[in-house]
């Protein structure tokens, strides 16, 4: 049976491979150092002096390209959802992600963001879930349909904005006569 390459890595010791470098804004290279970086690879750490560029670059790179979705197609879209997909957990509360045509057909909005269309009919409920994310909800039409968080109502209009920490239990409710849709970010 063959390692794969974190295996062989461990078994080797660590994972993680520092040099040092003799750089502006490095520490010198010294024998000293090099122990150090020696040690930091055993415990598995490695120095953000090290990794600055990578981890925080000074402009973005993002492999998102900018798209439009037209709301009309993806209203039409909703409703069209609304009748054919039931809201419960197999519907996973008829969420239609954004996919970015940049990022493989995966659905995200950016590498860091989940956006989609949630549509609730009238009268339905979508169940209570959580999760670790924040999330907010855009409401882009209706009006009367409820969200609870952690059992506290919070009416939803069109054009509210409802940031949402995570980890709260929350639900959806339309009590109303018509349908309600919002825009679902989750971070």
């Amino acid at each position: 049976m063959t390692q794969s390459p974190l295996a062989q890595d461990i078994a080797m010791g660590s994972p993680v491979r520092l040099q040092t470098v003799s750089a502006v804004g490095q520490p010198e290279v010294t024998p000293a150092l090099e122990e150090l970086y020696r040690g930091f690879e055993q415990e598995l750490l490695v120095p953000l002096w090290t990794e600055i560029g990578d981890l925080m670059p000074a402009h973005p790179r993002s492999r998102a390209a900018a798209h439009v979705w037209r709301w009309e197609r993806l209203r039409a879209l909703a409703a069209q959802a609304g009748e054919l997909v039931p809201v419960g957990r197999g519907g996973e509360r008829r969420a239609i992600a954004l996919a970015n045509p940049s990022l493989g057909g995966r659905p995200f909005a950016t590498p860091t963001l989940w956006a989609a269309i949630q549509y609730l009919m009238p009268g339905e409920d979508a169940p209570e879930h959580r999760h670790t994310q924040h999330a907010f909800r855009f409401v882009v039409e209706g009006e009367g349909v409820w969200t609870v968080v952690g059992g506290d109502p919070v009416p939803m209009n069109r054009g509210d904005f409802l940031p949402q920490a995570g980890w709260n239990w929350h639900a959806h409710h339309n009590a109303t006569s018509e349908p309600m849709a919002w825009i679902d970010g989750l971070d």
